[in-house]
């Protein structure tokens, strides 16, 4: 199994303690007793499992070709994928940020599902600097991209990285429209328990609960046709989190399926604000 060197630590946007947190985490996670169901069962994985299966649906598509994880965390996303479309597969690149999770845990959720991993390449990378053009048929986000600084440049990001008429699915927490700044503002100044491993002040990474219309207008801008649906079940699943952190208001979750446009069709954004 390959890996590549994106050097992550060249992205400006990133900030160190979002990192910090989560090499802490998956160093914890490689050193744990996992079995297969552990990683794939657990009802948060199985909801994401069935909103991938149902954007793909909905386009009326199958996982082919070379598909990109962004955000991978142990890689249980990219082992789904390859245990069940392996036939039909060319590449399946699985990036994440930590050197732990690269080198020590993916490895180990590979070997512990039992994938095949000669068409898997793993990735130390950052989300915004993606460094492949008109590559990839998928790329694949379970709960990662609320985890952008800049979500503009991650989406251009990832649309400069699809084929023409490829595809973004993406699974994501989200707030409701009129979500006040006071949320933000009183969610940053907040000290989480981040896993019970260490504290971290929000403030000092990048976990944000977007508001909806923030992700569309995002995604527009970086040149996406924009779709989305929502996940009732994940829903319940961040609201119930949302209570148990006592944060205020009530995050919701959705299913992005966006395409690039198909070349010769793709046309400025009408407004260009970026």
């Amino acid at each position: 199994m390959k890996i590549l060197d994106w050097h992550p630590g060249e992205d400006t946007l990133l900030k160190g303690k979002e990192i910090e947190v989560h090499e802490i985490y998956h160093s914890h996670l490689a050193t744990q007793e996992l079995t297969k169901s552990k990683i794939l069962k657990n009802s948060k994985r199985q909801m994401r499992a069935k909103a991938l299966e149902k954007a793909l649906r909905k386009i009326g598509k199958t996982l082919k070709g070379n598909v990109l994880e962004l955000g991978a965390g142990d890689g249980w996303c990219s082992a789904y994928i390859l245990s069940k479309y392996y036939s039909q597969l060319a590449e399946v690149h699985t990036m994440e940020i930590n050197p732990a999770a690269i080198n020590q845990l993916i490895p180990k959720v590979f070997d512990v599902v039992g994938v095949k991993t000669d068409k898997s390449t793993l990735i130390h990378g950052s989300f915004n600097n993606i460094q492949v053009e008109d590559y990839y048929d998928f790329v694949v986000v379970m709960g990662a991209i609320h985890h952008s600084s800049n979500l503009f440049k991650t989406f251009t990001e990832i649309q400069k990285a699809l084929k023409p008429g490829g595809w973004l699915i993406a699974q994501e927490p989200y707030m409701v429209d009129d979500t006040m700044n006071s949320f933000y503002i009183n969610r940053q100044n907040k000290v989480d328990d981040f896993k019970g491993l260490t504290q971290v002040k929000n403030g000092d990474r990048s976990d944000v609960f977007f508001r909806a219309c923030e992700y569309r207008t995002a995604a527009f801008h970086a040149g996406f046709d924009y779709r989305t649906f929502i996940n009732p079940d994940l829903s319940l699943w961040y609201f119930k989190r949302a209570l148990l952190r006592q944060n205020a208001g009530r995050p919701k979750n959705m299913t992005i399926y966006a395409q690039k446009p198909l070349a010769g069709l793709q046309l400025p954004t009408p407004t260009g604000w970026e």
